[in-house]
């Protein structure tokens, strides 16, 4: 006969077991607000010489985003931010960080065989192509609508990603290096959502503390 309290031992090691493997598996899995130990907001130029070594560079710098800069402060233009640049990190072509009063702000990771239709699965959060109401209102016929949202109906030889976080705002720059694209044509997108042409040339991800809250007060 078996032994009910052994039976109800082993079942709760094998629960055991289960939840620190998923633990772990959480732990590996990318993060919108960090890298490899790095978190937005928290590490520091000590922290980031530990973690990767002696940097390549060292110097101010400003904020180099593009696509989302309404989104970000103005302090994005001022040469305040501290720049550590590192060459050939392991799976990286370089790797920029961006710190302002000695807190991580910004990393910018130069990629390697990444492709846009996989950032959603990676992250777990919605990345979008970023289409500005400028560039639909110039050009309206170049654009389309899917359930409210507006896609390019083709696909320039650069685009650009974003997705929004708790803590951080991600922004991707896609190379679309297709046959069409160097036709100025692009690459037109598939039947399903989130069918995206290219490949990831970096990611940068950036603290929203950074984030542009101009008149917020206004609306306490």
């Amino acid at each position: 006969m078996k032994n009910p309290l052994r039976t109800l031992t082993r079942a709760a090691l094998l629960t055991l077991l289960l939840s620190l493997t998923v633990i772990a598996q959480e732990q590996d899995k990318p993060t919108p607000d960090r890298w490899r130990g790095l978190v937005l907001n928290e590490s520091t130029p000590e922290d980031a010489i530990r973690i990767l070594g002696q940097p390549q560079s060292d110097k101010l710098s400003d904020l180099p985003v593009r696509r989302i800069n309404n989104w970000i402060t103005k302090t994005r233009k001022e040469k305040v931010f501290k720049r550590l640049k590192f060459n050939k990190p392991e799976g990286m072509d370089a790797v920029e960080l961006y710190f302002l009063s000695d807190k991580l702000v910004m990393i910018q990771l130069d990629t390697k065989d990444l492709k846009p239709n996989s950032l959603s699965g990676v992250y777990g959060i919605e990345f979008r192509p970023m289409v500005s109401g400028a560039d639909e209102g110039w050009e309206p016929k170049d654009f389309e609508r899917n359930q409210g949202r507006v896609y390019p109906k083709t696909y320039p030889t650069v685009y650009h990603m974003v997705a929004v976080a708790e803590k951080s705002f991600i922004c991707a720059m896609i190379g679309n290096s297709s046959f069409g694209s160097v036709l100025r044509k692009g690459a037109k997108i598939g039947d399903s959502e989130g069918d995206y042409p290219g490949g990831v040339m970096f990611l940068q991800l950036i603290s929203r503390k950074l984030e542009n809250r101009d008149g917020a007060d206004a609306l306490k």
